[in-house]
């Protein structure tokens, strides 16, 4: 036709083989472009997610305004796969940020929740949109057609797992996106805090995270958090106090002792999620949890083990003061009785602990004819990271 005709005469141009190069180039970028912008327009929610997975896949932000309609697309899907390429579109979406903060006075609850988890990835750059987001931790709303949509259930069965909060409940979704979203955002810590008596044990949850990640301002309420443990049944809220009150602790540079002495407590409880938190909030607290090896180390023969995963992480996360005990973690390693995510745990520990951890590879050798595939992958990645940092292993 005349206008390939058009296009291959330009490509004989005095640039030369740059040129016959680069025309092909847009004109598939072009045909990328347009059927992209077929699958986005289509009534299909499955066609839609396949075009957005690529282009979150590719990083790509065109067409930009069909990409921006995903966010307030009935699927629920949908708007989740469509903020994940916002956030792997990078600074080519930042244009487009106040286009997205004027779907948080959507009608629609889902939209608003979209919104604010897309203008909290983006941090700085939709830092002027703060209030805005915090307006909604007032909204009452819940989104039950996204359970019935992404569950596949009656949504009044219950039956089935959940989305997660912030894309269910607008509120929920404002307190997450705040914390990432600067001063700015955390200017906000005491809305945030009205939540933690809400009614909703998903949304406590989220408000006691967002409250340990808005540093001081968040560490402001913790006395609100500790009081939480008097009254709070659901272990999802027990455990996010755990790892909220470390954060708030690191942000003041110390820990509190009532806030200390509730975290010790919690390696008590008998949630294993609870004892798994309380763990990992210890590796979290440096020198103030380093004081308290010993309780990490007795985590190492809990009966969970996702308890057991959280203890080898703190141990490491300790740094110095857990090196100390890389012979404990191997012997786990090599512990057949322990379940294979345990023994890959602390094979994959050993590394980190300096000179300490690369003593045992002898040990970790002798893993690579062990009848448990996903410890024998982990034995080979450890040599092999030993070969490299430690040339006479």
């Amino acid at each position: 036709p005349q206008g390939a005709g058009a296009c291959a005469g330009r490509s004989r141009s005095p640039s030369g083989p740059a040129g016959t190069r680069a025309v092909p180039a847009v004109l598939a970028a072009a045909m990328a472009s347009a059927e992209l912008g077929e699958m986005l327009s289509s009534e299909d929610p499955e066609l839609k997610v396949a075009a957005l997975l690529r282009c979150a896949d590719a990083g790509l932000f065109d067409p930009p305004d069909l990409l921006c309609d995903c966010l307030s697309d009935r699927d629920a899907l949908v708007r989740g796969t469509a903020a994940k390429a916002f956030t792997a579109a990078g600074t080519k979406a930042v244009p487009y940020m106040g286009k997205v903060s004027q779907l948080l006075t959507s009608s629609d609850v889902g939209a608003k929740c979209a919104a604010a988890e897309v203008l909290g990835a983006f941090a700085a750059d939709a830092a002027p949109h703060a209030s805005a987001v915090a307006a909604l931790l007032d909204d009452p709303a819940e989104d039950k057609m996204a359970v019935a949509l992404m569950a596949g259930c009656n949504v009044t069965t219950g039956d089935a797992a959940r989305p997660k909060a912030a894309w269910r409940f607008p509120r929920a979704a404002a307190a997450e996106a705040l914390p990432k979203l600067g001063a700015d955002g955390r200017a906000f810590a005491a809305a945030v805090a009205k939540l933690l008596h809400d009614s909703v044990p998903e949304v406590r949850c989220v408000a006691v995270a967002s409250l340990g990640a808005m540093g001081m301002e968040g560490a402001a309420h913790e006395e609100a958090v500790l009081s939480l443990l008097t009254t709070e049944r659901d272990p999802r809220v027990i455990a996010s106090v755990a790892t909220s009150l470390a954060e708030m602790g690191k942000a003041r540079g110390c820990s509190n002792q009532p806030a200390m002495d509730a975290i010790l407590r919690l390696l008590l409880s008998q949630h294993p999620g609870v004892r798994a938190a309380a763990a990992g909030a210890l590796g979290s607290l440096g020198d103030a949890g380093s004081v308290h090896i010993a309780k990490l180390l007795r985590c190492l023969t809990d009966r969970s083990p996702q308890v057991k995963i959280a203890a080898i992480s703190s141990i490491v996360a300790l740094g110095p003061p857990g090196q100390v005990y890389a012979v404990d973690l191997c012997r786990l390693a090599v512990d057949e009785w322990q379940l294979p995510a345990v023994r890959a745990s602390a094979l994959d520990a050993l590394p980190l602990l300096g000179e300490r951890g690369a003593a045992l590879a002898y040990e970790v050798a002798e893993l690579l004819e062990d009848p448990e595939e996903e410890v024998r992958f982990a034995a080979m990645r450890v040599l092999e990271i030993f070969s490299k940092g430690y040339g006479d292993v």
